[in-house]
């Protein structure tokens, strides 16, 4: 009977990540952007599931825990020590754009340095990794590994502002500056800082696939469909960690 049921986990964990798989398709075809939009929030709790299925599968293969629930890319040297750098395992596109234009780098300025953007998610994560207390001590380390990941999100955008035709300021696309009250910072409340870095994920990959709609510049689409990968994967392993920590914590 117990085997069953974790083959039944092991099946459920499949079968959400081929629905989002089947939504993601559904969402790039839509009719209009509403509907995509829409049927984007279906599969984001598609894998929110996956993640909980998932979360299960690795608290029972404790022996594997390292490898299958921190992840099993490489550890690089940062600063002197490894660290890993969760980032899907496919190359970046060239940086490159079609042609100047001042409306795309409006609308890259909002991923880059907005409300919503690289430039908040990496001080975020940050300052979440530095405040997450001794028992939390893997979600801290992976923090900093995505917000690693982040900055070469933000780099790759100040590439394409510039080849646009603007100077990548810390700014939105109407020209505010950036400012550090966007930082959600929670201090002491290590799950409330994991569930705000969930939204942060969740906000961010919606607004980069709403600016892929907007951006006709098959260049600047395939680069920011491949930081989309990446901050899916943000969002699987920020779920994952809340599952794994939060459920009974306190």
């Amino acid at each position: 009977m117990k085997e069953r049921f974790w083959e039944m986990v092991s099946e459920a964990a499949r079968d959400e990540a081929q629905a989002a798989a089947f939504y993601q398709d559904m969402a790039n075809i839509a009719l209009c952007e509403a509907l995509s939009r829409s049927i984007e929030e279906i599969r984001q709790d598609e894998l929110e599931h996956q993640a909980f299925f998932e979360s299960l599968l690795c608290a029972r293969e404790e022996r594997d825990r390292k490898d299958d629930c921190r992840g099993k890319w490489e550890k690089k040297m940062v600063h002197g020590r490894p660290l890993r750098i969760p980032e899907v395992p496919e190359p970046y596109p060239p940086i490159r754009v079609e042609c100047p234009n001042p409306e795309y780098a409006r609308l890259l300025f909002d991923d880059y340095a907005g409300m919503v953007s690289e430039m908040t998610a990496i001080n975020q994560y940050l300052f979440h990794h530095y405040d997450m207390p001794e028992q939390f001590a893997e979600v801290a380390e992976l923090l900093e590994g995505v917000s690693i990941v982040e900055m070469r999100h933000m780099e790759m955008l100040a590439e394409l502002i510039k080849l646009l035709g603007q100077p990548p300021m810390y700014m939105d696309g109407q020209g505010r500056f950036w400012d550090a009250s966007y930082v959600s910072y929670l201090p002491g409340h290590p799950c409330e800082q994991l569930q705000s870095d969930i939204e942060a994920e969740k906000a961010a990959i919606q607004t980069y696939r709403q600016h892929i709609e907007m951006i006709d510049d098959r260049y600047i689409k395939a680069i920011l469909a491949r930081i989309v990968k990446d901050e899916q994967l943000h969002l699987r392993l920020f779920t994952k960690a809340y599952q794994r920590y939060c459920k009974c914590y306190g």
